[in-house]
């Protein structure tokens, strides 16, 4: 009986157990750094994207009738954030809420093989938060050029991460 009890609350703990998600700080960076469109663009690389930044090609754009609310465009966001929610926990765990939600907002622009095989990652993952935060700065080039929009993005990455 004792067994199936200890059994039974590590079964309970496992599966209350919740992957973290990215906070309102991090969702308000996100939606302005990526700013929302309800009909279908093309972005600075030629995808096409729709609301806060879901670009078809990655993700998808069956059912998607445009234009789109607003709060269309965040429900498309939320779901689009979980592949690099669990980017991020699986490879940086024990971050606070503002270092994780800068990074998560890197992921979602970047790609999560791009956080994986960055200086920012490397730095957390050396204990040298200082280096994290001052590694965002190095992601701000696009197609070979330094891209304004990018570089405003890495700060606020940054600030978040810092703050």
């Amino acid at each position: 009986m004792a067994k199936v009890l200890i059994v039974v609350l590590a079964l309970v703990a496992y599966g209350s157990a919740q992957q973290r998600q990215i906070g309102q700080a991090g969702l308000n960076l996100l939606k302005q750094s990526e700013g929302f469109v309800p009909n279908f663009y093309n972005d600075q690389i030629g995808l096409k994207t729709i609301g806060y930044g879901h670009a078809c090609q990655w993700q998808g754009c069956d059912g998607i009738n445009p234009p789109i609310t607003e709060a269309q465009g965040t429900q498309i966001l939320e779901k689009d954030l979980v592949q690099f929610e669990d980017c991020v926990n699986q490879a940086a765990p024990g971050l606070n809420q503002n270092q994780y939600d800068a990074c998560v907002d890197f992921a979602f622009n970047m790609g999560c093989g791009a956080f994986q095989s960055s200086d920012i990652l490397s730095n957390i993952k050396a204990g040298n938060m200082e280096g994290a935060a001052d590694a965002f700065a190095k992601y701000n080039v696009a197609g070979g050029q330094v891209i304004e929009g990018l570089t405003v993005r890495r700060q606020n990455e940054k600030n978040l991460f810092l703050s």
